[in-house]
């Protein structure tokens, strides 16, 4: 799903509808373009595809979680400089970095704050 805005392309890619929805309407008020996947296979298609200046990815999602994610795109010259910032309530992060060798541009602990993510949000897309 995607929906207008002149600040650019956001992807938001979680399991969890709500999440998605209230991202979704955070960022379009915020004057973001937002492209939504609810499992990682398709966040990464999409990524592939559209490029955005931004990926919010859940840590934890069917087919392929936010590091796994993560780390395919540093690996494609095409979307190896997209910011991602990873959305997390369980994920211990020193150990996913370890494992998958990569670190996100940002982090940001479920249930999260909106004003606090959307100040991550601007510092990651400037």
């Amino acid at each position: 799903m995607t929906e207008g805005g002149d600040k650019g392309l956001v992807l938001v890619a979680d399991d969890e509808h709500d999440i998605v929805e209230l991202l979704s309407i955070l960022l379009r008020r915020e004057g973001y373009e937002v492209l939504t996947a609810s499992d990682g296979k398709q966040a990464l298609a999409l990524a592939q595809e559209h490029r955005p200046r931004l990926c919010i990815l859940d840590g934890t999602m069917p087919g392929m979680a936010g590091f796994e994610i993560l780390a395919t795109l540093r690996e494609d010259e095409r979307t190896a400089e997209v910011p991602v910032l990873i959305l997390t309530a369980t994920v211990n992060e020193e150990r996913e970095i370890r494992r998958h060798g990569v670190v996100p541009d940002g982090f940001v602990q479920k249930p999260f704050d909106s004003n606090n993510l959307l100040a991550e949000i601007s510092r990651l897309v400037r």
